[in-house]
């Protein structure tokens, strides 16, 4: 097992200046910023991570990117997080789950396993804008207490490249829209003039 050198956490991070800070493990600190924040790891841990997924300066931000530094350096992730109404998951276990769901091809890799379809967020995204490049998908919805929608429809504009069209959607099936949106369904859904005043 390597031997990791303990290493000074940096003042400034490239989200701006680091107002608190915490040791994870030696040369891995977690850090915080006014704005937003991350993982940064020493040279000598960055340099385990595999090229194809290094951040070259050891930055890992939050959101997703800090998945990668746990995949690489599980020791400094085994915390358990309490979330009430759910079982209890270490961070690691949440890191694998981010690392799958935003970095689906560097986790195929990783793993050595083929990722199938709903397995990946940000990959099921891609394929759904894929599947629908030739479809109007609605990207804003009023519902019935604008006074151009009647009761029980949702008022939706929807666009496919560059048009732009408006049509009326029933309530109950615009509910069910799926997760990257709704796709209109000109057999079911109503197309209408442009409001005046949406």
């Amino acid at each position: 097992m390597t031997q990791y050198e303990r290493c000074e956490c940096p003042k400034s991070s490239p989200w701006g200046a680091i107002q608190d800070k915490r040791e994870l493990a030696p040369g891995i600190w977690s850090v915080s910023t006014a704005g937003h924040g991350g993982i940064k790891l020493s040279r000598e841990r960055n340099a385990a991570v595999p090229k194809y997924m290094r951040a070259e300066a050891g930055w890992y931000e939050e959101d997703c990117q800090w998945s990668i530094a746990a995949m690489i350096h599980p020791i400094a992730f085994q915390r358990i997080i309490k979330i009430e109404g759910k079982p209890d998951r270490s961070e690691y276990d949440i890191a694998v789950e981010t690392f799958r769901h935003w970095h689906p091809d560097q986790y195929e890799q990783f793993f050595g396993v083929k990722l199938e379809k709903g397995q990946s967020l940000i990959r099921d995204e891609k394929l759904f804008w894929i599947e629908n490049r030739d479809k109007f998908v609605v990207n804003a919805a009023w519902g019935d207490w604008a006074h151009w929608v009647p009761k029980g429809k949702v008022g939706v504009v929807a666009k496919c490249q560059h048009v732009e069209k408006w049509f009326l959607v029933d309530h109950d099936r615009y509910q069910k829209r799926g997760r990257h949106g709704h796709v209109i369904d000109a057999t079911i859904d109503t197309e209408i003039a442009k409001p005046e005043r949406p």
